[in-house]
């Protein structure tokens, strides 16, 4: 008999904490003992949305509404969509860090104060959905080994960090070359095909009509174009 279950932790990797994704599994061969198997998997972006989709359907479990397990996923990997084009990018001459500014308390203090806040006077628990999602993502990343950027801006600037020229790009490659990325891929969307059913089939029927599926072509070859661009420096 073979019992699996994923557990996050962190594992020190030269000197430096990282996190991961530790697949435990235990296995009874026979009435001898009980095997145990530890398989590590690295915590990339859609590991961060796995991880909110779990969540969310526990929060779902609570209030009874299914939309919050996609806000869930959205925060949980809000922190990278944000923090790592704005501090490798927009801010690679002072920063360079992909882990800034929604990966601090700050932030997520002011998002769960606006969740609240909205909660109290809508009804709405989609923004506190999103704040658990972030939380989810700091805890994962180990934030508080980095306690001047989780504790920004009371702590101090961020320090400068350097990275080699083409990091971004490679950190891009290294996302797409994980093959627990394709793993969860296709868990995600099965997931939210079966959650959101009703909700695809009502989406579908409207792109049935030709202007729409023009439109979905035309934006299919646009992010086509976008992608060879993005990435032209791996396929030469």
């Amino acid at each position: 008999m073979v019992y699996s279950v994923l557990i996050y932790t962190l594992r020190i990797n030269n000197g430096h904490y990282s996190t991961i994704l530790c697949r435990i599994t235990l296995f009874r061969p026979g009435k001898k003992g009980i095997w145990l198997l530890c398989h590590w998997v690295p915590m990339y972006l859609l590991a961060h949305v796995m991880a909110g989709i779990l969540i969310g359907l526990v929060l779902a479990g609570l209030v009874g509404d299914r939309r919050v397990v996609a806000l869930a996923a959205l925060g949980a990997v809000l922190p990278d969509l944000i923090d790592k084009p704005l501090g490798h990018i927009i801010l690679s001459g002072t920063v360079d860090y992909g882990r800034i500014y929604f990966h601090g308390l700050t932030i997520l203090f002011l998002v769960v104060l606006a969740g609240l806040l909205l909660y109290h006077y809508r009804q709405r628990i989609g923004l506190l959905a999103v704040a658990v999602g972030m939380a989810s993502h700091q805890i994962l990343d180990g934030m508080w080994h980095n306690p001047v950027t989780w504790f920004w801006p009371f702590l101090g600037p961020i320090p400068r960090h350097y990275y080699p020229e083409g990091y971004l790009q490679d950190a891009i490659w290294r996302q797409l070359s994980q093959p627990s990325e394709w793993v969860f891929l296709f868990l995600v969307i099965g997931l939210f095909a079966v959650l959101y059913r009703r909700e695809l089939k009502t989406v579908v029927n409207r792109l049935a009509s030709p202007p729409a599926r023009r439109a979905v072509v035309a934006v299919l070859v646009l992010a086509v174009i976008a992608a060879l661009a993005a990435g032209w420096r791996f396929l030469l």
